[in-house]
């Protein structure tokens, strides 16, 4: 089974779209507003969904071309989810080129999110969301991350 794969073309520049993808501050703004992102290759980035969360290992980071991360912890929280730690193991990938009249080409793949993980379909869905997300974020500044919701702060 193929993993799931996203193209999209940017009207933004590859430093632009870099500088989202490989800092807490870029990260912030389209994908979760609850992060903690090393900026450094071997470093790990955190991302927070209220009672969903993700560490990432971050394997490579090419200024304007590349951002890798490998899944080292998870708990996926949503209704039909047995299995919370299925992106265990995946690979995060954003492939960036400039595009010949400007802007960029973002090739995106997840690594093995196929459809036989129980979560396939919310986070296609997920993913389809934030990356348009990154999109108005690097076109437009103002990105719509995950905001954490007040009933989930309360325990």
């Amino acid at each position: 089974m193929s993993h799931f794969q996203k193209h999209l073309i940017l009207s933004a520049s590859p430093e632009a779209v870099y500088a989202a993808l490989s800092t807490q501050q870029g990260l912030s703004q389209w994908w979760t507003a609850t992060c903690e992102a090393d900026e450094t290759v071997g470093g790990q980035a955190r991302f927070d969904f209220n009672q969903t969360h993700k560490t990432m290992r971050i394997d490579r980071l090419e200024p304007g071309r590349e951002v890798r991360w490998h899944c080292v912890q998870a708990h996926l929280e949503a209704p039909g989810i047995a299995h919370t730690s299925e992106w265990v193991g995946t690979d995060i990938v954003f492939r960036l080129s400039p595009e010949a009249g400007g802007g960029t080409r973002l090739e995106f793949e997840h690594i093995g999110l196929t459809q036989a993980l129980q979560c396939f379909n919310i986070c296609q869905s997920g993913w389809t969301i934030f990356l348009g997300s990154l999109k108005s974020l690097v076109e437009t500044g103002t990105g719509q991350p995950f905001l954490p919701s007040f009933e989930a702060c309360v325990h």
